[in-house]
């Protein structure tokens, strides 16, 4: 019983990784439908059969150096962007096992809000600002999860649709019409003696043509990784990051300004904080991203924020 418990409770202290809501890669727009950043503590762990609701929010702010395609025109280099997104997610384990381990299937439904100040360009490199609110792109998921003693890991599948507000051309766009698949595993492993946890996460996204701006991204690989000591009941300090790299370069018609292969790598602490509500699990998980290594992609700062509830 005591081991379900602290499963359970990584689990919840990880469960700001549903939220896709990072600024993140190069790819049209130098955004990826995928939020770097969003797996982190707790990471491999399926949860006991309950529902579980997580509501979460990012911040990001960055710059970038290079030619960016934005919906059809060109920005020059040094356009700024920041972010605020919000997501609900809900998660469900059901009692039955599949292939001895635990499947959850999941939906994540985001809102959000973008500035950008940049030059677009052209013979006149008009200086401009957009700024808004809207929907974002929805991502439903699936997973499978086991548990070895204290290692446990999880693989997944979960697409992403394009529901979020966006316009052709320099429009302050909540979503990418992108359609795409995202796929891969994650880790945790504990060792309960030091108090210490290890956690990855690995995986590909998959994108398909923007067929409004016949703009093909190419497809992505994201590393995740967060370590972390419990220093007092109910409260985990660590350090966390990720790693991303585009494998393969931007193409279709739509693309007027070549490949544009990026990368960036970002490291930062994180802070977890267990308690009760009542009888009801409640974890609040807060870290931030400092991003470096940037290249063809956004280079800032990201900080997020969750709150987790079993029902």
């Amino acid at each position: 019983m005591r081991i379900r418990q602290f499963f359970l409770r990584a689990f919840l202290a990880g469960c700001v990784s549903v939220a896709a809501v990072s600024a993140a890669s190069a790819t049209e727009y130098a955004f990826s439908t995928y939020g770097l950043g969003g797996n982190a503590f707790g990471a491999g762990i399926t949860p006991p059969p309950g529902t579980y609701v997580t509501e979460a929010a990012a911040f990001y702010s960055g710059k970038i150096g290079t030619t960016v395609n934005f919906g059809g025109i060109t920005l020059n280099p040094g356009a700024k962007v920041d972010v605020f997104s919000g997501a609900t997610n809900i998660l469900y384990v059901p009692n039955r096992k599949v292939l001895s381990g635990n499947l959850g299937l999941s939906v994540t439904l985001p809102v959000g809000h973008i500035d950008i100040d940049a030059t677009l360009g052209g013979p006149f490199g008009l200086s401009r600002s957009v700024e808004g609110w809207g929907f974002g792109d929805v991502w439903s998921k699936v997973q499978l999860g086991w548990q070895h003693g204290d290692f446990a890991h999880t693989v997944y599948v979960q697409a992403v649709a394009p529901t979020g507000r966006w316009e052709r051309g320099f429009f302050p766009i909540t979503g990418l019409h992108r359609p795409g698949i995202d796929t891969g595993w994650a880790f945790t492993w504990t060792d309960k003696t030091k108090k210490l946890q290890v956690n990855g996460a690995t995986g590909f996204t998959f994108n398909f043509e923007n067929t409004a701006t016949d703009y093909k991204s190419g497809n992505e690989f994201h590393f995740e990784w967060a370590i972390g000591l419990e220093f007092a009941p109910g409260l985990l300090i660590g350090v966390v990051g990720y790693d991303y790299r585009q494998l393969t370069g931007d193409s279709g018609s739509g693309d007027l300004i070549g490949p544009f292969k990026g990368r960036v790598d970002a490291i930062g602490p994180g802070l977890i904080y267990t308690t009760l509500l009542g009888q009801t699990p409640f974890i609040l998980n807060v870290r931030h991203y400092h991003e470096f290594n940037a290249h063809n992609r956004w280079e800032g700062n990201s900080t997020i924020l969750s709150g987790t509830v079993r029902f």
